[in-house]
């Protein structure tokens, strides 16, 4: 059941890529939830990887899910009993004249696996519409965006306010780098500069810092490789 849900999923990610029929995911209903959709194995994962399911929609696909069935353990013979007893009379009579019948290959591990087909979980009903399933999908995607974007500025933040704190240490680098009149070396003492500025911008120093990227611009005005880089990254 798994496999032909991530089918049906993966055909609804490229309709939903191709065209723009509202109407038709209105009014589209999703095929019924099989159990365990949140816990994938490992082949059914690269399935899922192969047919290029969303994997924001197969998220959300799988909150109706129920939980996958524990591995089947041998039946005891009260467990035998009451499974048998629930077989429609037809079914058992049936089952019956083949025994009689003679021997069959497959018969046992037929009745076996008939038997636990009775006993085992239902899926889930699929009761949404194509559209509700791709609406919560894209819900899910742009709260993910959100946090990482989120994630990104705090992270920045933080690098910005100890760089902000290590501002003599880093001009020391960078006029260190320029002494050495390399070109790669201004590249360098540039790169230094933008975070610093950067930098200090974020603590509240960048007046300090334009004061002093004045000193240097004019200290090295006769260095054109040197000012040429600063004016390209706005370092002015």
């Amino acid at each position: 059941m798994r496999p032909l849900y991530l089918a049906w999923l993966s055909a609804l990610s490229a309709r939903e890529a191709e065209d723009d029929d509202e109407e038709e995911y209105q009014s589209s209903l999703e095929p019924p939830v099989p159990a365990g959709l949140g816990e994938l194995t490992a082949p059914q994962s690269a399935l899922a990887d192969f047919l290029r399911v969303d994997s924001d929609l197969l998220t959300v696909a799988a909150q109706s899910s129920t939980a996958a069935p524990e591995p089947a353990a041998r039946l005891t013979r009260k467990e035998l009993a009451r499974l048998v007893s629930a077989l429609p009379d037809e079914e058992k009579d049936a089952l019956l004249v083949r025994l009689a019948l003679g021997p069959e290959p497959h018969l046992h591990s037929e009745l076996v696996h008939r038997l636990r087909e009775t006993s085992a979980p239902a899926t889930a009903p699929g009761r949404r519409t194509a559209a509700r399933l791709l609406d919560a999908a894209h819900t899910r995607r742009a709260e993910r965006h959100g946090h990482a974007e989120r994630d990104r500025l705090r992270a920045r933040a933080t690098r910005l306010t100890a760089l902000a704190a290590e501002a003599d240490v880093i001009w020391n680098q960078a006029e260190a780098h320029i002494a050495s009149k390399k070109t790669s070396a201004y590249d360098a003492a540039v790169a230094l500069l933008r975070d610093l500025r950067d930098a200090c911008a974020h603590a509240g120093h960048g007046v300090d810092f334009q004061q002093r990227l004045g000193l240097l611009r004019d200290t090295y005005r006769s260095r054109p490789g040197l000012i040429h880089r600063l004016d390209s990254h706005g370092l002015r």
